[in-house]
């Protein structure tokens, strides 16, 4: 999610070896299709820019282009667009991913050079040292959103057993006593989720009552203080809060979708 404004970008996986990029648009609750992509997309090594108008991504093509284009690279574009507007080469698989400033300026971890091989930045850019503490790395999207690590004393620390990883986030403006929070249960590519890590969700209205929330994928706040989750099964949905309990206000099935690609348009190439 942006962090300035309401909006998303959904990377969605499937079938085997591509990838379909849709804006959703958080104030209007609408979904625009864009990108596809065959190859692979790392989601928890992505950012947003705070005014929801910049993507920045890692990516594994299934086939490399060929010169100059490498195997896995680094790029920004227009979302829901791929077009690369600027690239770097990265030292494979292991980059730790990117972040978007306030002010423009961009931050991309474990590139071979300072310099894009491809297009150009209009804003400062700080190439970043490779950095190997998990699973730190797996939730650094959360902890650019604010989520926070639960600490000593935390009773949602006591749902964990070492190694596992407990944060939490409470609702935009204040909870009322609710907090979404997250269990990191390690990485096993087996078992799905994204880029192979293992986390699970729940609800916390006091110490003692927890609601797991094991249908998500993945979960989070909006501005508005609403519940956004992408369900195992393929599908979007944004829930209210009515009282104890949170009501589906809106929902959408991104299951049975088949590549389409087709060209970015004009606007999408260009700064």
């Amino acid at each position: 999610m942006a962090a300035g404004a309401p909006a998303a970008v959904v990377l969605r996986r499937g079938p085997t070896g591509w990838w379909h990029l849709l804006h959703w648009d958080l104030a209007r609750l609408t979904l625009t299709g864009g990108a596809w992509f065959h190859g692979t997309l790392y989601p928890r090594r992505c950012d947003i820019s705070p005014d929801g108008r910049l993507l920045g991504y890692f990516a594994r093509k299934a086939n490399a282009a060929g010169p100059p284009w490498p195997g896995t690279y680094f790029a920004v574009s227009r979302p829901p667009w791929l077009e690369a507007l600027a690239a770097w080469e990265t030292c494979g698989t292991w980059t730790w991913g990117c972040q978007f400033s306030a002010d423009g300026a961009l931050a991309i971890c474990a590139c071979l050079r300072d310099q894009p091989f491809h297009g150009s930045y209009p804003r400062p850019v700080a190439i970043l040292p490779m950095r190997v503490d998990w699973p730190q790395r797996d939730l650094w999207n959360e902890v650019k959103r604010g989520w926070q690590c639960a600490g000593e004393g935390d009773p949602a620390a006591a749902l964990a057993a070492p190694p596992d990883l407990v944060m939490r986030r409470e609702p935009p403006g204040g909870g009322g006593g609710v907090t979404l929070g997250l269990l990191h249960r390690g990485v096993d590519f087996a078992h799905g989720g994204m880029e192979g890590v293992q986390v699970e969700y729940f609800l916390q209205h006091q110490p003692g009552d927890v609601t797991p929330l094991a249908a998500a994928a993945w979960a989070d706040w909006d501005h508005q203080g609403r519940l956004l989750m992408a369900t195992r099964e393929g599908t979007l949905e944004v829930l209210q809060r009515d009282g104890a309990r949170f009501q589906r206000i809106w929902s959408e099935d991104l299951r049975g979708l088949t590549p389409q690609p087709e060209p970015a348009p004009a606007w999408a190439g260009r700064w």
